[in-house]
């Protein structure tokens, strides 16, 4: 079963304004999900150029709120206002636990808010949670389980 979960994840998009953050995730994908395909953009303006011109679409967003050139609200309102955008799953990867920000990205349709943890090991068991569990992976959303924070539990 968790091969079968981890191959609907093979395709993932990081969107994230810091190379450190980058990295981090991309050794964390290595251990939960080894043949997963990492792409990362710097900001939502190239993630937005990207998605409007390639015909292979990931298969999650990974989504920094705050970037220059286009923050990450402003990419999910596009994402989720595009018919052929609208069904991949977005993940707000934050450094924020602002309520609003909560409030606002649950509301505007992202299906988590990842706040990033401070561990490297905390975030490859976040990862090995979010990605490889049927019953609080991406697959349902609602408020009870869309915060996920380092604790390893949901709020």
């Amino acid at each position: 079963m968790t091969e079968l979960l981890r191959d609907r994840f093979k395709n993932i998009m990081l969107v994230d304004d810091d190379s450190d953050d980058r990295d981090l995730f991309f050794e964390a994908i290595a251990f939960v999900s080894p043949t997963a395909k990492v792409e990362t953009k710097r900001d939502g303006e190239e993630l937005m150029d990207h998605l409007s011109k390639t015909h292979s679409l990931p298969d999650v967003i990974f989504l920094d709120l705050n970037m220059p050139r286009k923050n990450g609200k402003e990419c999910l309102a596009e994402i989720m206002a595009d018919g052929r955008l609208n069904t991949i799953p977005v993940v707000i990867y934050t450094t924020s636990l602002n309520p609003t920000d909560i409030h606002e990205t649950f509301n505007q349709g992202a299906c988590r808010f990842f706040r990033k943890p401070n561990s490297f090991e905390d975030l490859k068991e976040l990862l090995n949670i979010l990605l490889m569990s049927d019953n609080i992976g991406l697959n349902e959303r609602n408020r009870e389980n869309y915060v996920l924070i380092r604790q390893l539990k949901f709020a």
